[in-house]
């Protein structure tokens, strides 16, 4: 067996619940399932002293897959190198029950993949050749239905306690704190709200907010991530500073009068990522919340968000906007379209005018930049399909060696059957007497073996295999797309997410290329 994994899980709400008093069972805390799980590899003389791998979501419903711990896992399992999945219970591996029917009744044993359920006393080995058991099957069912019945409690649980002014909210804005002394209240934070005083401040003296910006970088304020979070500065290469974004986000808050606001958007359905935008006028508004940090005249003298105003962008959608960076500061340009006095075209560098960097990019011609990128795609398509009809010889080769592999495979498996049936006419001559125990015992050993070693070289063979798959596909799939967009003459919206990763300018108007072929290589001109 490779080596063991264990998952475990534990979702906002299932925590919500706990707290709340609607699930008692506090052992789904994640420290708790982890001790849980140890202990009980440390007494399975068959598991104890595998080599153990720990995947983790902590802040994720159990009914949709799609999370970072169980991607990870998954993808092991895929690349064959997990021989074990224990888990707490069923619903912490998944709440969806016929998700979680389709992994241990198919996906699981189709890849060789053992599946402990701890508390629910379930090993698929018990259950090997057969699908799930009715009761459990009816256990997971059951799960589905408490998750719905818990985030429907959870979701009544938490409007109540924010109808009755308890905040219960993960982040807190700039400028305050959650209460050490009471629960679920906010207090001002001094050094956070002097400096949200001081960008009012600015704000009332006819400042705009790339200037309030290049003011507080300027003065060195540190920023809202500078303060809460000081480890995370620097990690992305990137200067942290303050911007005209953050700023305006100061600006425009209405928590600083005092006022908590909630029921901003609802879920679509239970498990479901994000959720659906309420509109502002509905929003449900606690007056006299906290302490406020600004008065309601002085924010109105400064609140760049109207009610009513419309705030959706307008105008043309450029296809490179998202994958466009200044080489200089490595922040995102800007697009600009012909509007007002804007005359042309072109991408502007958003953190040149508050960091006012000498080597950013400041703008660049969109006209002159898409026939630039649109050139540079042809020529690496044209070379691309070039060296793929060269390489007709590696194809050949990759198809020879599919072939062989599939051959091989195909004849282990006849084999192994073949094995089998032997060995079931031996067992039978056995059981008749015909032969001794102690040449029924050799014989049986030998068939064993036999059995093993065509399962070795079947597995190994089926690696290669997929491997020889997977590169002739990939072979296969860049020549179509090389094909299928050989002389381009518009640079389009699917053909940048298709080719280009990332494209950084300079100040020189020099143009690198991050494409999104296998190699991902890099191209300047």
């Amino acid at each position: 067996m490779d080596k063991l994994a264990i998952y475990l899980r534990l979702s906002l709400e299932d925590a919500q619940a706990i707290a709340d008093g609607f699930d008692k069972d506090e052992s789904n805390s994640i420290s708790s399932q982890r001790v849980l799980l140890h202990a009980y590899i440390r007494g399975n003389e068959e598991l104890r002293g595998k080599e153990v791998s720990e995947f983790c979501d902590d802040g994720y419903s159990g009914t949709s897959m799609e999370r970072p711990g169980m991607q990870r896992l998954l993808k092991e399992v895929k690349d064959n190198k997990i021989g074990c999945v224990i888990v707490k219970d069923l619903s912490r591996f998944s709440r969806d029950y016929i998700e979680l029917g389709t992994y241990m009744n198919q996906i699981f044993p189709f890849m060789g993949v053992r599946f402990i359920a701890v508390n629910d006393r379930y090993d698929s080995r018990d259950h090997a050749g057969s699908t799930t058991p009715i009761d459990t099957a009816f256990q997971t069912l059951l799960y589905d239905l408490y998750s719905k019945d818990i985030s429907v409690k959870v979701r009544t649980s938490v409007e109540n306690k924010c109808a009755n002014g308890e905040y219960v909210f993960g982040q807190v804005p700039f400028g305050y704190e959650k209460s050490s002394e009471i629960k679920n209240t906010v207090v001002v934070n001094e050094k956070e709200a002097e400096i949200v005083r001081y960008i009012f401040a600015l704000a009332l003296d006819g400042n705009g907010s790339t200037q309030i910006a290049r003011i507080l970088n300027e003065k060195g304020i540190p920023t809202k991530t500078q303060i809460r979070h000081p480890e995370r500065t620097g990690k992305s290469g990137r200067m942290q500073a303050w911007d005209n974004v953050s700023v305006r986000t100061v600006l425009n808050n209405r928590f600083y009068l005092g006022e908590m606001a909630y029921g901003k958007s609802k879920r679509k359905f239970v498990g479901s990522k994000g959720g659906i935008a309420v509109p502002m006028e509905d929003w449900k508004v606690i007056p006299d919340h906290h302490e406020p940090l600004i008065s309601p005249e002085d924010y109105e003298k400064v609140c760049l968000f109207r009610k009513g105003a419309n705030t959706a962008r307008k105008g043309e959608k450029n296809p490179l906007v998202g994958k466009l960076f200044c080489g200089g500061c490595g922040y995102s340009m800007t697009y600009k379209p012909i509007r007002g006095k804007n005359k042309y075209r072109r991408f502007e560098c958003r953190k040149h005018a508050v960091l006012q960097i000498p080597e950013c990019c400041t703008c660049f011609s969109s006209d002159l930049l898409e026939e630039t990128v649109l050139t540079m795609l042809n020529r690496e398509l044209m070379v691309r399909g070039n060296a793929a009809k060269e390489n007709q010889s590696l194809v050949s080769f990759q198809k020879s060696c599919i072939s062989r592999l599939e051959k091989r495979t195909t004849e282990c498996r006849g084999r192994k059957k073949q094995l089998q049936a032997e060995a079931d006419v031996l067992y039978e001559s056995y059981a008749l007497g015909i032969i001794q125990a102690v040449s029924y015992r050799q014989q049986a050993d030998r068939i064993k073996e036999q059995v093993a070693l065509l399962s070795a070289e079947e597995e190994k063979h089926g690696k290669e295999l997929e491997q020889f798959r997977e590169e002739y596909h990939r072979t296969e799939e860049d020549m179509k797309q090389v094909i299928q967009y050989s002389h381009l003459e518009v640079l389009t919206q699917e053909v940048v997410d298709i080719f280009i990763k990332e494209i950084y300018v300079y100040k020189d108007k020099r143009v690198e290329i991050q494409w999104n072929f296998r190699e991902n290589g890099k191209e300047t001109e």
